[in-house]
């Protein structure tokens, strides 16, 4: 009864993480959100001023700023159901905001996703990378695992998202336009 058990414990986590569908960087083996975007006409100072206000106005915090290099201590709030079935729990899932500009171009990567629970339940799944919330199954679900990894995701496509918004209209100010 308990290999039945634990064969269907397993199968009921790669099922979850099938559900998941994160960006996983081959080389580091973590969350990796990447790209590199355009800014035709912009400076990099000024591309570096833009997520500096952006960056500000989201709640994230400055740990590094080194020549080109932007790198930001993040959250995104999430909630996902609780292991008893009703309800909801909330919690954040904490990252990294690293945003390379140079002139005409910045790049961005967002990784090291780390789920810290509420305090009053202490259902923290740590890691995203990883198959099982750390908590374990008593104080988060699988269902509830997975919703933290697919809000994740969908909270990222809308911060990166809107920081292309943000620099797309400064670039497309005429205000900002030198060539006149």
């Amino acid at each position: 009864m308990k290999k039945l058990f634990l064969a269907f414990a397993i199968l009921c986590g790669s099922l979850n993480v099938a559900h998941a569908q994160l960006p996983v960087d081959q080389g580091t083996g973590k969350i990796t959100y990447l790209e590199v975007v355009d800014a035709a006409g912009v400076k990099a100072a000024d591309l570096n001023k833009v997520v500096k206000e952006w960056a500000t106005k989201q709640g994230f915090a400055l740990k590094e700023e080194a020549g080109d290099k932007l790198v930001y201590a993040a959250s995104t709030a999430v909630e996902y159901p609780a292991v008893s079935g009703t309800g909801t729990e909330k919690g954040k899932v904490n990252f990294s905001l690293s945003v390379f500009c140079k002139e005409g171009k910045y790049r961005y990567i967002l990784t090291d996703f780390v789920h810290e629970g509420d305090v009053k339940t202490k259902a923290t799944g740590g890691k995203l990378e990883n198959v099982n919330p750390d908590c374990g199954a008593t104080k988060m679900s699988g269902k509830g695992w997975v919703t933290i990894k697919n809000k994740t995701g969908a909270n990222m496509k809308v911060l990166t998202d809107d920081l292309k918004r943000v620099i797309k209209e400064y670039q497309n100010d005429p205000a900002n336009k030198t060539d006149w």
